[in-house]
């Protein structure tokens, strides 16, 4: 059986996410305690719960602790089979993170899987959609996947209610993921995404991300509303390269204004542009599991964040990988995962 204090590192719903999806995959049984000790509000809220009876029907496991709030959680996971399943969040909660994991889990079936999952799709501290399909989802495409997905229904904070389907085809043979330049610009994006806003407010907040732009760049400004069960709105600037797509997003809410939506998407797009790395923080996060259980490879990125220093220990309870992270030049490093 695995231990894992979910008090250490960054201390939150990742190392609960990572460790079920390698018990799923190792057959591993795990053991979790201090689960989400260093969030607000710790121990399972309704998205973490979702995620963990994901895994387990996914897998036909048992668990035990699996409830609101706690703080422990037992996993005995079965094997993975594919299927057609169904998972509700139950609140604005993120249906990405759900995605993720089930599609980590369902690469490893023997036939082919399709996923509905409802719940939060563009919501504050998780990937939007519009990163899950245009950035995530590529990658796992580069190491070999075959998978797609679609946005049924947009959902947002507090209303939820949002609804996605994923196509999982199981893959027998991993690609390495090697990434070290961003190749040549081919669009550059200013997007906003809303439903039942005053419609001031997506044309407020693309002025102010672009008055706060240190660079000159040619972005093309779109204004999308979209079908959704309650009112909320989300800006995000879309860089495509030649190698790599990112996206930057700020969810809009009634406690920020804005002014401060447009400002944080342009600092997150100056930082990026300040640096020649292809991979920001976000996508760093996240590459790491489906490398260590694929092919391994490398990319180079930004200064590591503490959720990736702490999904990378995660890793390496579960699987035999080597996981450096090297500082090179200007703040910038090579992250790589030797299977």
């Amino acid at each position: 059986m695995i231990h894992i204090d979910g008090s250490f590192g960054e201390g939150g719903g990742q190392i609960l996410r990572t460790a079920m999806v390698l018990a799923a995959l190792t057959g591993k049984e795990l053991q979790l305690t201090n689960i989400r000790a260093k969030r607000r509000k710790p121990g399972l809220m309704r998205q973490h719960l979702a995620c963990v009876k994901a895994v387990a029907e996914i897998t036909g496991g048992s668990i035990s602790g699996a409830k609101l709030n706690s703080q422990e959680l037992s996993f005995s996971p079965g094997q993975v089979r594919a299927g057609d399943y169904h998972f509700v969040v139950g609140s604005a909660g993120s249906a990405i993170l759900i995605a993720q994991c089930a599609i980590l889990c369902l690469l490893d079936a023997e036939g082919p899987s399709t996923v509905v999952i409802e719940g939060g799709t563009h919501a504050a501290n998780a990937p939007i959609f519009d990163f899950f399909e245009r950035v995530y989802l590529p990658c796992l495409k580069l190491m070999g996947s075959e998978l797609w997905a679609t946005l049924d229904r947009a959902g947002f904070y507090p209303a939820g209610g949002g609804r996605i389907t994923l196509g999982i085809r199981p893959q027998d043979i991993w690609q390495s993921f090697e990434l070290h330049s961003r190749g040549d610009l081919r669009h550059a994006r200013l997007v906003t995404v809303s439903h039942g806003v005053d419609a001031q407010i997506p044309r407020d907040e693309l002025r102010y991300c672009r008055d706060a732009l240190a660079f000159d760049f040619p972005f093309t400004d779109q204004i999308k509303t979209v079908d959704a069960h309650g009112p909320g709105n989300v800006l995000f600037a879309e860089l495509e390269y030649a190698n790599i797509t990112e996206l930057f997003s700020v969810c809009g809410d009634f406690s920020l204004g804005r002014q401060t939506v447009g400002e944080r998407v342009a600092n997150m797009v100056n930082n990026y542009l300040g640096l020649d790395a292809p991979v920001w923080s976000y996508l760093a996060d996240q590459l790491l599991l489906p490398m260590a259980i694929g092919a391994g490879g490398s990319f180079r990125t930004c200064k590591p964040s503490q959720h990736s220093k702490t999904n990378s220990e995660v890793i390496k309870a579960f699987l035999d990988v080597d996981i450096t992270m090297t500082e090179e030049k200007s703040g910038q490093y090579r992250i790589e995962v030797r299977t």
